[in-house]
């Protein structure tokens, strides 16, 4: 994982998600958020999700292994529809901060990590929320979206968000 204060930094830009893959044309806009400035956020804020995957996963150059590397390709593959390797990317996501979980718990003096920890975890299960959402899981997705809450970040109005969007989409 990166130190706090670079990925702080960088944290969430918001991109807009069409989950079509649930079918059902209520499913409609969820948020998803993608880490500029590291693994290749740019292209993926772009549009350009095919030319993303291919360098964060392009061999010989480095592995996508880091935490920007696996939101980025998380968001790239659901925006693909690809989604055995969204599952793979947005679940590799989450682990990778929640392995961070029991050094955080030790530090907790050290405000910044402890923001820096709660702010990743929960974009990364906001983002594999959409996923869920996006292929009719919506039980967990609105499992993923309220954990993200709970971590009560900065952010936390984009997972409410995509919570409501959720649940506007199981009520109808």
């Amino acid at each position: 994982m990166h130190n706090g204060a670079a990925l702080a930094a960088l944290l969430i830009i918001a991109a807009t998600s069409m989950p079509a893959l649930a079918h059902d044309e209520r499913a409609a806009p969820f948020t998803m958020a993608v880490i500029l400035g590291e693994a290749h956020g740019s292209k993926v804020e772009a549009g350009q999700y095919e030319q993303a995957i291919e360098r964060i996963t392009e061999s010989g150059r480095r592995a996508p292994e880091d935490f920007a590397d696996q939101v980025n390709l998380c968001v790239a593959y659901v925006k693909t529809k690809d989604i055995r390797k969204a599952g793979t990317a947005c679940d590799a996501a989450v682990a990778k901060v929640k392995k961070q979980e029991n050094r955080v718990s030790r530090i907790r003096n050290n405000r910044s990590e402890v923001r820096t920890y709660r702010a990743n975890l929960a974009l990364a299960l906001s983002n594999r929320g959409v996923l869920l959402a996006a292929t009719g899981d919506t039980e967990r997705a609105k499992q993923d979206f309220l954990a993200a809450i709970d971590l009560q970040t900065q952010d936390s109005w984009i997972f409410e968000n995509n919570l409501s969007r959720v649940e506007q989409v199981t009520d109808s």
